[in-house]
C-alpha cells in the first residue's frame, strides 16, 4: 500500500521485479500486435511446409531388385557395416579390467598381526617364559583359547606357540604373504592368459589406481600360488625345516584369489568406447545408381535404399509446423524488440514491422516457387552435369532483393537485421549451411550498395554488386566443399550467381513503387523528385513569394551542409527546406522578405493580429502540402521548424501596449503552435532557418560577427528548450554551427571595389536610406524575430 514520506507526500510502492520483467518482455506489445504477430508467424511457417515423395520398394538383404534405384539428390547415410567394424575395434582396444583385491591382502596381514599380538599377551598373562618346553595340556589350552579369535588352524597356532609368537617370525610370515598374494592369484589362469593377449588393466580396489600389466606379468591359480609359496621356505629362518614346510602348507591352504575379472565394468567401458565412435557416413551423389534391376541387395545397398526412403518420408505435419512456428516467432519477436528498444526514432514501428514481415513473406514465397521450378527443371535436364544437382539452380533465386527493399524503405540497420533473419530461415528451408552463407553474402552486398540512393540506376548498380559478391561467395563455397573447380562446372555457376544480382535489382525495382505507395514511405528517389525546382508548387512560390523562395533555397544549402556534417539525411533536410515556408504564398505581403518599397502591413495591425497572421502560415503550409500530396516526412518539417518559439517582436510590442493600458499579456498567445522538432533533421532546419534570416541583416560582416550571430541564435534555440524532443547532441550542434559558419563566410566574403563605379548612387545621386533598409531595426526585428520565430 502507499506510504507517507518524511515530506508528507504519498509515495507509490515500487514495482515488483516480476512485474518489471513482464513489462520488459512485453515490450509495448498490445493484444492486437500479438494477434497480428501470430498470424504473420503462422503464414511464414506454412511457407516452409512441404514434402517430396518417391515410390521406392522395400528391400531386404538377399532380395533381388526389380528396378533401377537412383539417388534423386546428394544424400549422406550411415554405413552400418563399417560403423560396426569401427565400434568393435574400439571395444577390442579397451583392456580387460581385473581388480586386485588389496583389501583381502590387508585382511590376511591384519589377521596374522592380531594372532601374534593375542598370543604374546596370553603368554604374558600365564607367565610363560620364552624358553623351555610347554606341557601338552598347556599347549592345548593356549591353542584352544587362541583359535576362538583367530582364523588360522590349530596346527598353525601350535607352531607359532612353539616359537613363543616371535616378532621376527611375524615379519617373515607377513613378507611371504604379501609377495605371494600381491603377485596375483586368479581363479581361471587359462582365461587370464587369453585376456592378457588383449590387454589387461589392473585396478587397486582400495586406491582405484590402474595400470596396464606387461606381457611378462605372471598370474597364478591357487595351486600355482601354493607351489610358488614353497619357494620362500628359506625366508622363515627362525623355525626348523620341518616347521617351515608345515607353516607354508598351512598358509597356502588359506590363500584366496586376489585377481578377479570385473566383467560388468569392462563391458561398460567398451560400450562407452563404442558409443564415442561416430557413425561412418557414406555419400551418394545425385543421379548415382544405387542398384540395377536384377542385382542382389547387399546389406550396404539395403542401408543406402533405407536412407533414401527416410529422406523422402514426410515428417509429421504438426511437429514440423510447430518447429518452424517457434523459430519464426522468436525471430519476429526479436525484430519487434529491436524496433521498440533500439529504433525508437521510427514513429510508425507497427507499420514498419508489418512492412518487413511482408517483405520476408514475399521473399520466402518467391523462393519456394522458384525452388520447386528448379527441382522440376533439374529432373527434366538431369543429363547435363551442371543441372543434375538442383542446388546449382538455387543460386539464381534472387533472395537479396528483400534486403535492398528494406534498406531503401527503412534503413541500413534494419536491413542488416533482416539479412540475419532471412539467412536463418533460408538455412532451415534448404538444410544447408553453405546456402545460408551464400544468402548472407548477397543480402549484405545489397544492403551496403544502396545506402546512398540518388537515382534509379542505383538499384541496377546494387544488382551488379550483388552479382559480383555472389560469384565470389560461390567460389569460396566450392573451395570449402572441396568441389572440383573445372571450367564446365565453375564458370556457369559464377555466371548464374551474377544473374542472381540482376534479377534481385529487377524485383526490387518492380516492388519498390508499390510498397512506397501502400506504406506511404518517402525514399531518397522520391525526395529527389520533390527537389526539382521546376515543380509547379515551387515555381508558383518563386513568382508569388520570391523572397521566401530564395530564403528557402539558402536554408536548403545551409541545412544540407549541416546534415552531412552530423550524419543526418542531407537530401531530406534540403527538400524540407524548399517546402518549409510554403504557407507564406497565401499572404506573402505580410512577410518582410516579400515586402517591397518599405511597405510593412504590420504597422497598421495590433500585435495579436500580426502574430496570428504570422503563425497562420504554418497551418496554410500544411494544408497546401496535403493538397499537393507532399510526403509526410516533408510535411512534418513545416510545423516543427518553428517549434513553439516565441514571436519576440510582437510579444514585446504587445507588452509595451499593455503596460500603458494596465493589461496582461499571455506569452503562449505569441508562440507558434508546434510541435517541437522531433528529429535531427527538423532541428537542423529550425537552426538553418533562423541563421539564414538573421544573416540578411548583416552588412559587410566580419567572420567574428558571423560566428557571434550563429552562436547567439543557436544558443537561444537551445535555451528555449526547442531541441528537447529530438535526438541531436551538443556535439552535433557544434558541428552544425561550424557548418553554418563555413557556408556564410563563403557567401559574405569581401570583394574589391570596381574602379570608377559607385553602386550606392542612383541616377548620379547617392541613395537615401529608406525605412525598409537592412539597417532599420524595426524591419530587421519583424523579419528576423517575428517572421522566422
Amino acid at each position: 500500500m502507499p506510504t507517507v514520506s518524511k515530506f508528507g507526500k504519498r509515495e507509490r510502492p515500487a514495482k515488483s521485479r516480476l512485474r518489471k520483467l513482464l513489462e520488459n518482455v512485453r515490450s509495448q506489445i498490445t493484444w492486437f500486435d500479438l494477434f497480428a504477430g501470430l498470424c504473420a508467424t503462422s503464414f511464414i511457417s506454412v511457407l516452409f511446409l512441404g514434402f517430396r515423395y518417391q515410390a521406392i520398394q522395400d528391400y531386404k538383404p538377399g532380395d533381388v531388385a526389380t528396378e533401377d534405384v537412383r539417388a534423386f539428390r546428394d544424400i549422406t547415410h550411415e554405413d552400418p557395416g563399417a560403423t560396426s567394424k569401427k565400434r568393435e575395434a574400439a571395444k577390442a582396444a579397451i583392456p580387460v579390467l581385473y581388480d586386485l583385491n588389496t583389501d583381502l591382502i590387508a585382511l590376511r596381514i591384519e589377521q596374522v598381526r592380531s594372532t601374534f599380538l593375542a598370543g604374546g599377551r596370553l603368554l604374558e598373562a600365564k607367565h610363560i617364559s620364552s624358553k623351555g618346553v610347554l606341557s601338552r595340556p598347556q599347549t592345548k589350552e593356549i591353542v584352544e583359547l587362541l583359535s576362538k579369535s583367530s582364523p588360522f588352524p590349530e596346527g598353525f597356532l601350535s607352531i607359532l606357540l612353539r616359537y613363543r609368537f616371535n616378532r621376527s617370525l611375524e615379519a617373515q610370515i607377513i613378507k611371504v604373504l604379501q609377495v605371494v598374494m600381491r603377485s596375483g592369484i586368479v581363479t581361471d589362469r587359462a582365461q587370464f592368459l587369453r585376456d592378457q593377449q588383449k590387454g589387461i588393466a589392473l585396478r587397486d580396489v582400495l586406491t582405484s589406481s590402474e595400470q596396464l600389466i606387461p606381457e611378462a606379468y605372471v598370474a597364478r591359480d591357487l595351486a600355482g600360488a601354493r607351489e610358488y609359496m614353497r619357494q620362500f621356505q628359506l625366508e622363515l629362518s627362525d623355525v626348523s625345516t620341518n616347521d617351515q614346510r608345515d607353516l607354508l602348507d598351512l598358509l597356502g591352504a588359506m590363500l584366496v584369489p586376489t585377481l578377479t575379472f570385473n566383467a560388468k565394468e569392462t563391458e561398460r567401458r567398451r560400450e562407452e568406447a563404442a558409443a564415442r565412435i561416430p557413425a561412418v557416413e557414406s555419400q551418394i551423389k545425385k543421379g548415382q545408381t544405387i542398384v540395377h534391376s536384377g542385382e542382389e541387395i547387399t546389406p550396404t545397398i539395403a542401408a543406402q535404399i533405407g536412407a533414401l526412403k527416410r529422406l523422402q518420408k514426410p515428417k509429421p505435419l504438426l511437429r514440423q509446423f510447430l518447429g518452424f512456428f517457434l523459430v519464426v516467432g522468436t525471430l519476429v519477436y526479436a525484430l519487434w524488440r529491436y524496433f521498440a528498444h533500439y529504433q525508437s526514432r521510427h514513429k510508425e514501428i507497427r507499420s514498419l514491422t508489418l512492412l518487413i514481415l511482408l517483405i520476408i513473406a514475399a521473399v520466402l514465397s518467391i523462393m519456394r516457387l522458384l525452388t520447386g521450378l528448379a527441382n522440376l527443371l533439374s529432373d527434366q535436364i538431369s543429363r547435363v552435369p551442371l543441372f543434375r544437382d538442383p542446388a546449382n539452380l538455387y543460386i539464381t533465386i534472387p533472395i537479396a532483393f528483400g534486403a535492398v527493399l528494406v534498406t531503401l524503405l527503412v534503413d541500413t540497420h534494419l536491413a542488416i537485421l533482416f539479412s540475419l533473419i532471412l539467412t536463418v530461415l533460408t538455412g532451415l528451408y534448404y538444410g544447408d549451411v553453405y546456402m545460408s552463407a551464400y544468402v548472407m553474402f548477397g543480402c549484405l552486398a545489397g544492403t551496403y550498395s544502396v545506402k546512398q540512393y540518388r537515382d534509379r540506376a542505383a538499384i541496377l548498380k546494387a544488382g551488379l554488386t550483388i552479382g559480383v559478391v555472389n560469384a565470389v561467395g560461390i567460389l569460396a563455397i566450392d573451395c570449402l566443399r572441396q568441389a572440383p573447380l573445372t571450367v564446365k562446372l565453375t564458370v556457369p555457376k559464377l555466371l548464374m550467381a551474377s544473374v542472381n544480382g540482376i534479377l534481385a535489382s529487377a524485383m526490387a525495382s518492380m516492388l519498390l513503387p508499390a510498397l512506397e505507395s501502400i506504406f506511404k514511405i518517402t525514399t531518397d528517389i522520391r525526395l529527389l523528385e520533390l527537389s526539382n525546382l521546376n515543380a509547379p508548387i515551387l515555381r508558383r512560390l518563386s513568382v508569388e513569394a520570391p523572397g521566401t523562395y530564395h530564403h528557402s533555397l539558402m536554408v536548403g544549402t545551409l541545412a544540407e551542409s549541416a546534415a552531412e556534417a552530423v550524419g543526418a539525411n542531407p537530401l531530406l533536410v534540403r527538400v524540407g527546406a524548399y517546402y518549409h515556408d510554403l504557407g507564406k504564398m497565401l499572404k506573402p505581403e505580410y512577410f518582410v522578405e516579400n515586402q517591397v518599397f518599405g511597405i510593412n502591413k504590420h504597422e497598421t495591425l495590433s500585435p495579436n493580429m500580426s502574430s496570428l497572421i504570422i503563425a497562420s502560415h504554418v497551418k496554410d503550409g500544411l494544408e497546401l502540402a496535403k493538397e499537393i500530396g507532399l510526403a509526410e516526412r516533408i510535411r512534418d518539417l513545416i510545423p516543427q521548424h518553428h517549434g513553439t518559439r516565441l514571436m519576440t517582436y510582437f510579444y514585446q510590442k504587445a507588452r509595451e501596449s499593455a503596460d500603458s493600458k494596465n493589461q496582461d499579456v499571455v506569452e503562449a498567445d505569441f508562440r507558434y503552435p508546434g510541435p517541437k522538432p522531433q528529429t535531427k533533421e527538423a532541428a537542423i532546419v529550425m537552426m538553418a532557418d533562423s541563421v539564414e534570416a538573421a544573416s540578411r541583416t548583416l552588412t559587410s560582416p566580419t567572420p567574428a560577427q558571423i560566428q557571434g550571430m550563429i552562436n547567439r541564435l543557436v544558443d537561444a534555440i537551445i535555451a528555449d528548450n526547442q531541441l528537447d524532443e529530438c535526438d541531436i547532441t551538443l556535439r552535433e550542434v557544434r558541428l552544425v554551427k561550424e557548418s553554418f559558419f563555413k557556408i556564410l563566410t563563403g557567401i559574405y566574403h569581401r570583394r574589391i571595389d570596381y574602379p570608377g563605379y559607385d553602386f550606392k548612387e542612383t541616377d548620379g545621386r547617392t541613395a537615401k536610406p529608406s525605412i525598409s533598409d537592412s539597417g532599420s531595426k524595426q524591419a530587421t526585428a519583424v523579419r528576423d524575430l517575428s517572421a522566422r520565430g
